[in-house]
């Protein structure tokens, strides 16, 4: 019953034993009773007994009550990325003392988790979800799987994408919030894997258009056209087009981190196609609209470091200086985009003895541990023809040897 719950929140919170506030009321035992709700109760009894506690029964289960919708409308716009209402909705929450009650501790938790990843505050995510982690409680089934969609944004934003789609694959069919097909869709994507990454992405967008989520739908279109242009590449004035569509879509709604994302989407895009000036216009848009504090700021960098490089637009001077200057600010974060930038010093450095075996003995075998197989694949390569070039024809041959087992033929079935 929720009076008895109430009572016994005030009580340990006011530091009172059952004992001193049973006194001239009723027993210990009654009392115990009513805290658990193992009775039925008098009107008068929780009446006294909150005027022991300096609170007004009625008042605090109207509160109570109205608790729940409180956190669904966070929730929704934590979901929506709507940052001016979900702050809004944070601080009216922070202000009621009756979320920390055990019923709405464990939810109110796992929200502001969610609330700290949608401002790439990794850390305090990682301490919430440890902390759930070690609580000796039975979770009910949508505080289980909300748990596991904020565990599996968790893993996906420091790289752990194999794990990501682990746990989110658990979320059963009793999650009625389907926005996690989309952070299943950017996981597969992570790893390249381009039919599941397709499939969740077109799943998450009609969730996302039911919802008339316009930021999530534009979000999950661009991930879409990722999608297609690595299935069966568009022209580049077809994708031109989508893209330009997209960008000013973002503009409409107002939305900085989405502008950003599609900059950089389409300037890898470019940058693949070898369009290296093109791609330069656009990442150098993107970074025009971010601080170095920005958490987007050094994947755009990194970027831009590469297509300069590739494209020949800047010195190797400049260049090294981003890359030292990137380098250093990932460090301070302990980003693991470090090795990247790493990669990018020895290489303007010129110490291409040094580049490969960073790449043999750091850069490779971390991007084995995340599942980032396009990433596994490019440098395998580069590792290959480095061993031929330099007649490292044992490594080679071991390289080779181990990718060869690995794959399967089209003709084994088992």
């Amino acid at each position: 019953m929720i009076e008895g719950r109430i009572l016994k929140y005030y009580r340990e919170k006011k530091g009172y034993t059952q004992q001193q506030l049973a006194n001239g009321v009723c027993s210990i035992t009654h009392l115990s009773k009513i805290e658990r709700g193992l009775t039925e109760y008098s009107k008068e009894i929780t009446t006294i007994l909150s005027k022991k506690l300096n609170i007004n029964i009625q008042d605090e289960v109207r509160k109570f009550k109205s608790l729940e919708g409180e956190f669904q409308e966070w929730k929704r716009a934590i979901v929506m990325l709507d940052t001016e209402a979900m702050n809004i909705k944070k601080a009216a929450l922070d202000a009621k003392e009756l979320k920390d009650i055990p019923d709405f501790q464990v939810q109110y938790s796992l929200l502001l988790a969610r609330y700290y990843l949608v401002h790439y505050e990794i850390e305090k995510c990682q301490q919430i979800v440890e902390k759930i982690k070690k609580l000796d409680i039975n979770l009910s089934p949508y505080e289980r799987n909300l748990y596991k969609h904020v565990q599996g944004i968790y893993y996906f934003s420091i790289g752990s994408y194999k794990k990501s789609i682990e746990v989110l694959k658990e979320i059963d069919s009793s999650y009625s919030s389907e926005e996690y097909y989309y952070h299943l869709a950017i996981s597969y994507h992570a790893v390249y894997d381009n039919i599941l990454a397709f499939y969740y992405a077109k799943k998450a967008l009609r969730y996302f258009q039911e919802t008339l989520n316009f930021t999530r739908i534009l979000d999950t279109e661009t991930l879409i056209i990722l999608k297609l242009n690595e299935q069966s590449q568009y022209s580049l004035e077809a994708t031109r087009y989508y893209y330009s569509n997209l960008i000013q879509s973002a503009k409409k709604i107002q939305s900085v981190d989405r502008l950003t994302k599609l900059y950089y989407n389409f300037g890898q895009e470019l940058f693949r196609r070898k369009h290296y000036e093109e791609a330069k216009e656009y990442i150098e848009a993107g970074l025009t609209l971010m601080t170095e504090e920005s958490f987007y700021y050094l994947i755009m960098l990194e970027l831009y470091i590469s297509i300069c490089y590739k494209g020949n637009l800047k010195s190797k001077e400049s260049l090294l200086s981003n890359a030292k200057n990137g380098l250093h600010l990932a460090q301070k974060r302990n980003d693991p985009i470090s090795l990247l930038f790493n990669l990018h010093v020895l290489l303007l450095k010129g110490k291409e003895a040094s580049y490969y075996e960073y790449v043999e003995s750091e850069v490779l075998p971390h991007f084995i541990k995340t599942g980032n197989e396009v990433l596994i694949q490019h440098f395998e390569v580069k590792l290959f023809r480095y061993y031929i070039k330099s007649e490292q024809n044992e490594k080679a041959l071991a390289l080779a040897k181990r990718k060869m087992l690995a794959e399967l033929s089209y003709y084994e079935m088992d």
